[in-house]
């Protein structure tokens, strides 16, 4: 009998967000078995843009402040074995993706991959800085009863690493982070205001208004330019060289349930 593959869903948390949702939907629908979209209390059509997708689910918990709440609302209303965490600005990266069907049928519990913040898309460059990149994330999750986030910590959620597996580290495929293109000077601080009013962190402010401090425009190893990848084969090769690797030494593949 043939083992089942494993099922992904893609989380996704947001209020308001109704003009940002159908590219990052559609994005979503070409690789998720599921969509989850937690709304923390929208006045606009969020609803009935995520609910025109046949694989979207709309869960509606007002939102508190707390992202890690958010996420955990998510986690609880899976039925993937997996969940790749997405923001409203960002994309799955095109060397992702080639990656994810290997790392679904792995033992791994979780998947940290860099990220860039993209500066401009033609051409695709990235901030570079401390703060910046690789900006690792650890946002790919197998479906267990402990990962969960840390409420005490409401920005920059995390699940601590004892409620969760060891994290396969992937260098080559991205999270593609539009923030700094889709929102001017204006809402970007307003954004920075708002973290700052929950929690004092001057990482945000470094992050969000890069302009003021240090850093350099590199080119991107890999971006999506008009619905079609762009990137490097090499790339995706050396990260399932690497994860091969690393699956060898821990014992992690497995031929289907784990």
């Amino acid at each position: 009998m043939a083992a089942r593959s494993a099922t992904l869903a893609v989380g996704i948390i947001g209020q308001d967000q109704a003009a940002r949702l159908p590219p990052l939907l559609r994005h979503a629908s070409r690789f998720a078995d599921e969509i989850l979209y937690v709304d923390g209390g929208s006045t606009d059509d969020s609803r009935r843009v995520v609910e025109g997708f046949a694989r979207a689910r709309f869960i509606s918990h007002p939102f508190d402040g707390n992202f890690a709440r958010q996420r955990n609302v998510v986690m609880e209303n899976l039925r993937a074995d997996w969940v790749l965490f997405l923001d409203t600005d960002e994309l799955a990266g095109p060397q992702l993706l080639r990656l994810l069907p290997r790392l679904l049928a792995s033992g791994f519990g979780s998947v940290s991959m860099p990220r860039y913040w993209l500066a401009s898309e033609r051409p695709a460059l990235y901030v570079d800085s401390p703060r910046h990149y690789p900006d690792r994330q650890t946002r790919l999750i197998r479906n267990r009863p402990g990962a969960r986030y840390d409420e005490s910590r409401p920005v920059h959620e995390w699940i601590p690493r004892q409620r969760r597996d060891p994290v396969l580290r992937l260098s080559r495929a991205h999270l593609l982070h539009y923030c700094l293109l889709w929102e001017d000077r204006a809402a970007r601080e307003r954004k920075v205001a708002r973290y700052e009013s929950s929690r004092h962190d001057p990482l945000n402010r470094e992050l969000y208004l890069y302009e003021d401090f240090p850093h350099r425009l590199r080119p991107c190893r890999e971006a999506w330019l008009d619905g079609g990848a762009s990137g490097r084969g090499t790339d995706t090769a050396l990260d399932l060289l690497r994860f091969g690797a690393y699956a060898l030494r821990h014992g992690a593949f497995t031929g289907g349930d784990s």
